[in-house]
C-alpha cells in the first residue's frame, strides 16, 4: 500500500516536472520569437480597439482601404491605421506565465487597452515601473514590449480618420455654392485637399451650403463651408475638416447674407 502510494506521487511529480518544462519550453519559443505576436500587419483585415469610458472603435479593411465603421462611419486614415497596428511586430523583452492574482497589479484585470485584430486579442496594461516596459497579456503569457505603442491605443476616434476632403475614389463632376455652379477646375482642385485635423461636429454652425455630385452620379457630397472656407463639415458624417487656407477663392468672400445656418446636436463620438 505504502508502494503504491509512493508509485502515485512519483508519478504526479513527475507529471508536474513535464508541465513545467513545456510551459518553459513554450516562453523560450516566444522569446526567441522576438516579435509580440506571428500576425502579418499588411493582413490584418478587422481591428477591434477598447478602453475604458470611450466608445469602442471598429475599423475594417475592404476594397477601398480601411473604413472606421463605429463610433463614426467614415474612411480612416491609412497611416493611423499602420501606426496602430506597428504593436503586432513589437519586440519581446521578457516573457512570464499570467498570474491570476497579479493582474490586476499590471493593469490587465481589466486591461487599460484592450485590442483585437483579426480574432486575436491582445490586453495591454501598466508599464514596469523598472524596466519601463508595457505589459501585454495574450492568452496565458504575460509579455513586455517597448512602452512606444500607448499613443495610438489611446488616440480618439477623430484622430484615425482620413484628413482627405473627399474620398479616395470619389470623382467630382458637377458642385455648386448656394445653388451657383462651381467650375470644372475648381471641382478638379477639391481632389488632393487634405485637412489640417478631423473634429466631429459638436456645435451650431453656420456656412454656405456646397454640393458635390461624383462622375458616377451615384453619390452626393453636402459641406457646410464657414466663412473664409477653412473649415469644411460634411453633413453625413457629422465630422469638420479643418484646412489651413480655403481651396476656392470665391469661399474666402463669403458674407452672412449669403449664410444656412444649421442646428446640429451634440456628437456622440467623443
Amino acid at each position: 500500500m505504502v508502494v503504491r502510494r509512493w508509485l502515485i506521487n512519483l508519478s504526479l511529480a513527475l507529471i508536474a516536472v513535464l508541465l513545467a518544462f513545456i510551459a518553459v519550453r513554450d516562453v523560450q519559443y516566444q522569446v526567441s520569437s522576438g516579435r509580440l505576436t506571428d500576425l502579418d500587419p499588411e493582413r490584418v483585415s478587422s481591428i477591434l480597439l477598447q478602453r475604458s469610458a470611450v466608445p469602442v472603435i471598429r475599423l475594417e479593411r475592404g476594397d477601398h482601404g480601411w473604413q472606421m465603421r463605429s463610433p463614426i462611419e467614415a474612411p480612416a486614415d491609412v497611416e493611423a491605421v499602420e501606426r496602430l497596428l506597428r504593436i503586432t511586430q513589437a519586440r519581446v523583452e521578457r516573457v512570464l506565465p499570467a498570474d491570476a492574482t497579479a493582474a490586476g497589479r499590471l493593469g490587465l484585470d481589466p486591461p487599460r487597452v484592450r485590442l483585437s485584430l483579426d480574432g486575436l486579442t491582445l490586453n495591454i496594461g501598466e508599464r514596469d515601473p523598472i524596466g519601463h516596459r508595457r505589459y501585454v497579456m495574450i492568452g496565458d503569457l504575460v509579455q513586455l514590449i517597448d512602452d512606444q505603442h500607448l499613443p495610438s491605443l489611446l488616440a480618439p476616434p477623430e484622430q484615425l480618420l482620413s484628413r482627405r476632403l473627399l474620398p479616395t475614389d470619389f470623382r467630382p463632376v458637377l458642385g455648386s455654392i448656394d445653388g451657383r455652379p462651381l467650375s470644372a477646375d475648381a471641382l478638379a482642385g477639391l481632389v488632393e485637399v487634405v485637412a489640417e485635423r478631423v473634429e466631429p461636429l459638436d456645435a451650431k454652425l453656420s456656412g454656405r451650403l456646397l454640393m458635390i455630385q461624383s462622375a458616377d452620379g451615384i453619390e452626393q457630397l453636402r459641406f457646410l463651408v464657414s466663412e473664409g472656407g477653412t473649415r469644411w463639415t460634411r453633413l453625413d458624417q457629422r465630422l469638420s475638416y479643418l484646412l489651413a487656407a480655403t481651396p476656392l477663392p470665391e469661399l474666402a468672400s463669403g458674407t452672412d447674407s449669403e449664410a444656412t445656418e444649421l442646428g446640429v446636436a451634440p456628437s456622440q463620438s467623443r
